[in-house]
């Protein structure tokens, strides 16, 4: 059976300044892909490919009736903006939320080119949208692949820090019930449970966390977030190896939180305003 989500595609960070968090991005150790540019939607970004999901960062480089909120909103910090739902199609997605009640937008059509094996091909894409007035803190969208061959490449997920997959986001939201009902719409009953004084979400592969943000500093400490208020705070990389992840980082002078024998913590200022969470 074809679901209009089956798990978390990749993550969006918001950034003020592309060439800046393309360069703490290879401090990090990733290996960051050459600089794409949406023409429709006036913004540029570069991915950190993995396995079977990536993050991204984004930034404008024409001001655009699209992203005119994407403006709007990194004149807060940037950060971690949106989380994007991989999906079996967007038209299913699209007839899902409506019945939802999430008031999705038709899906919208873009691409960017990508030079694969000297050759220049275009990554296409289809994604829908929901309004802030359905949005749970994080903007949750939808991308339905057109052209995947070009954006999965096994010779992009190789990463010296060795980060082979996204492990979870974490939020921060001091009322984290409030947003149960609403996230059910994205996906489904029985999909958010309470851990704690949060809610953990099942996306269908990687968990989304809502803590209020004395469990956030509890759950990471040393670290302290870029935004005040309701946001998506942090990102949980896995790694194959937290040693050689490590090595790295002392190695690039990148300054991280050690809270226990298997997590890596590297705060927003070493990050382009995101929190970043190493996990072997």
């Amino acid at each position: 059976m074809k679901k209009a989500v089956k798990g978390l595609d990749h993550v969006v960070v918001m950034v003020d300044g592309i060439d800046a968090a393309e360069a703490a991005y290879k401090k990090l150790g990733f290996q960051v892909q050459p600089r794409g540019f949406h023409k429709k939607l006036g913004t540029a970004n570069q991915l950190m490919i993995f396995d079977t999901d990536y993050f991204e960062i984004l930034g404008i480089v024409e001001p655009t009736e699209f992203n005119a909120e994407r403006r709007e909103w990194i004149k807060g910090g940037g950060g971690l903006a949106n989380v994007a739902l991989a999906t079996d199609g967007a038209d299913i997605a699209y007839e899902a939320f409506k019945a939802a009640g999430l008031n999705p937008d038709a899906p919208l059509p873009f691409d960017r080119a990508v030079e694969v094996a000297g050759k220049i091909e275009h990554a296409a894409f289809r994604t829908i949208r929901i309004p802030k007035t359905n949005m749970p803190v994080v903007g949750f969208f939808v991308c339905e692949h057109l052209t995947p061959q070009f954006v999965y490449r096994a010779e992009w997920a190789k990463h010296p820090n060795t980060a082979h997959a996204i492990a979870g986001v974490t939020v921060i939201a001091e009322q984290p019930a409030k947003w149960a009902p609403e996230l059910e719409k994205y996906f489904g009953k029985g999909a958010v449970k309470t851990e704690g004084n949060g809610l953990i979400v099942d996306t269908g592969t990687q968990p989304v966390r809502y803590l209020p943000r004395a469990d956030y500093l509890a759950r990471y400490p040393g670290i302290t977030p870029v935004r005040p208020g309701d946001h998506p705070a942090l990102l949980s990389l896995r790694v194959h190896s937290l040693a050689t992840c490590e090595a790295l980082l002392n190695e690039n002078g990148v300054k991280y939180v050690k809270p226990d024998a298997g997590r890596l913590l590297v705060a927003p200022s070493q990050a382009a305003d995101l929190t970043v969470e190493f996990v072997a």
